[in-house]
């Protein structure tokens, strides 16, 4: 077992972003093409997964408040600093709206769905008066593998060397509970003391989304419920406030940081601020959080080996959730039988939660799952546990992960594809 594993996930797959991941990757792709060939823009392609396409569709673009994928292109090679990667768009405001808008209305940009990949795939093409360019993303947000000027390769990376593309997601599928909980013990605590900044940034974001009409407003209205005592004034739904408020932030386009996880900031909404939140209720010390946390991303990262970065489910139910039980259990002194139990009555509940695209009604999924979350915790800290053959749940950890590979693939596999025709009337994308 690699024992330098847990600083490598804490490495690549902790991270701040600035605004929803998927339409900035494409901000991200556009802008760095553009730095190459800077000039007035004749045209601009930009050829993606369906998972980048539908969850770049509808939400809301960091500094602007409004969304469309178009605005996001526009954004990056007007504004964008490619050069801090998914924090390009931190100094977009709303004065750069009409400018961004003028350049859509002079410069045609062609969207396009590409079949037959796997994993993260972001091309972007820009055509100007200086030449053309192209930038490719792989396998993560900011996975930046090749660049290219007037046909001429100016970077290139193997896309195994990039972010996502090492193998190391594989090689923590291949982990038991018990030896991520080994491994956990065993890190040197100063080593995780900054995942601490991963719940106070992401309650920074929770407070920006309880003090405005942000979004679906999920996160104000459960605070207006519980100072009602229409809702219990308890921890399962300070979790579930906690989280909706960031993720209405988040969502509508406010220009916060957020810590993300693989690849996603509703992830890391999701999992810091539950786990976080709990442990502020038990009265938690530093090492019992960070801890917790090390060992919740360990779970995420079992959960990522199997389904991919990018799923036709919710992962931030099926993921975050399932690494935040995990971690929950651990707050409260459970055992790894424990840990597992949680997982399986999480993945029990909520496998089947759909992902149709990054938008504001993401609170309503994400503050879901941090309750349930919660309550598997609980329920297995009660004995609670669902039997082998209960539908995706096996006898053991691994066999539960590899339904899930099932059920996600080929079992999920036409959800993208439908939600994609939902969201764009029926449109072709212009596959290639």
């Amino acid at each position: 077992m690699k024992k330098d594993l847990l600083a490598e996930v804490l490495s690549k797959h902790v991270f701040v972003t600035v605004g929803c991941t998927d339409p900035v990757a494409i901000a991200l792709a556009a802008s760095r093409a553009y730095q190459e060939v800077p000039g007035r823009v004749r045209s601009v392609t930009v050829t993606m997964d369906r998972n980048i396409y539908k969850d770049a569709f509808s939400v809301g673009i960091p500094g602007v408040l409004e969304s469309g994928m178009d605005l996001a292109v526009a954004l990056g090679i007007l504004y964008g600093e490619p050069e801090k990667g998914l924090r390009l768009l931190e100094r977009v405001e709303p004065s750069h709206l009409a400018p961004a808008r003028e350049f859509l209305k002079k410069c045609p940009i062609r969207f396009k769905v590409a079949e037959n990949v796997k994993g993260i795939y972001v091309l972007a093409e820009v055509e100007t008066d200086a030449g053309s360019a192209r930038a490719l993303l792989r396998h993560a947000h900011d996975g930046l593998v090749e660049v290219t000027r007037n046909g001429e390769r100016v970077f290139s990376l193997p896309e195994e060397a990039g972010p996502g593309g090492d193998g190391l997601l594989e090689e923590i599928g291949s982990l038991t509970l018990e030896e991520m909980a080994g491994l956990v013990a065993e890190a040197p605590l100063e080593s995780l003391l900054f995942l601490k900044e991963g719940v106070r940034m992401n309650r920074e974001a929770a407070r920006a989304g309880e003090s405005s009409p942000l979004g679906l407003g999920l996160g104000r209205r459960l605070a207006e419920l519980r100072e009602s005592g229409l809702l219990c004034d308890d921890i399962e739904n300070d979790v579930r406030q906690k989280v909706a408020a960031a993720a209405d932030a988040r969502m509508s386009g406010l220009n916060v940081p957020i810590y993300g996880i693989f690849g996603s900031g509703n992830h890391g909404i999701t999992f810091f601020l539950t786990i976080g939140t709990v442990a502020e209720h038990l009265g938690s010390t530093d090492e019992e959080l960070v801890r917790a946390l090390a060992l919740g991303l360990l779970v995420v990262g079992l959960i990522k080996s199997n389904t991919g970065i990018l799923t036709p489910h919710c992962g931030c139910s099926v993921a975050a959730g399932a690494g935040a039980a995990a971690a929950i259990v651990r707050l409260y002194g459970g055992t790894v039988n424990e840990m597992e139990a949680a997982v399986h009555l999480l993945l029990a509940d909520i496998t089947g939660m759909l992902c149709d695209g990054a938008k504001f009604g993401c609170s309503l999924k994400m503050a879901t799952s941090s309750g349930v979350a919660f309550q598997s915790a609980l329920l297995a800290m009660k004995g609670a546990s669902v039997p082998e053959k209960n539908g995706l749940v096996g006898r053991t950890l691994a066999e539960t992960m590899r339904n899930l590979r099932v059920i996600t693939d080929p079992g999920m596999a036409g959800v993208d594809r439908a939600v994609l025709e939902i969201l764009t009337g029926g449109e072709d994308q212009g596959d290639c």
